[in-house]
């Protein structure tokens, strides 16, 4: 085992960041497709705001497990968790662009 650690520091210690650097092209789109999501209050008991800059297409809701326990297709903008279990839920919100974001939120 320690051989494997020593390699993964040494691989790390001369890794370097100068190799990846943007044209203005591609800072220009990423800042033309910024897409501002929130999701407040956070942590919720109920109600949750979901706040997006671009139209919602689609919000999945994932617990856990990895089970998904809501789709809400229509977009709005407050969704109620009173029927989902209390603790970390997964929010996968599409937006009208096809973008993913994925968002936690902690339900009491």
């Amino acid at each position: 085992m320690k051989p494997k650690t020593i390699l993964a520091c040494a691989f790390v210690a001369f890794f370097s960041f100068s190799n990846f650097s943007f044209s203005q092209e591609a800072e220009s789109e990423l800042e033309a497709s910024s897409w501002d999501l929130r999701c407040y209050p956070n942590p919720t008991s109920d109600l949750l705001v979901i706040q997006s800059s671009i139209p919602i297409k689609e919000v999945t809701v994932i617990d856990l497990n990895g089970e998904v326990v809501k789709v809400a297709a229509l977009p709005n903008w407050c969704y109620s968790l009173h029927e989902l279990p209390s603790g970390w839920l997964f929010f996968f919100i599409e937006n009208e662009e096809g973008t993913i974001e994925r968002k936690n939120v902690f339900k009491q």
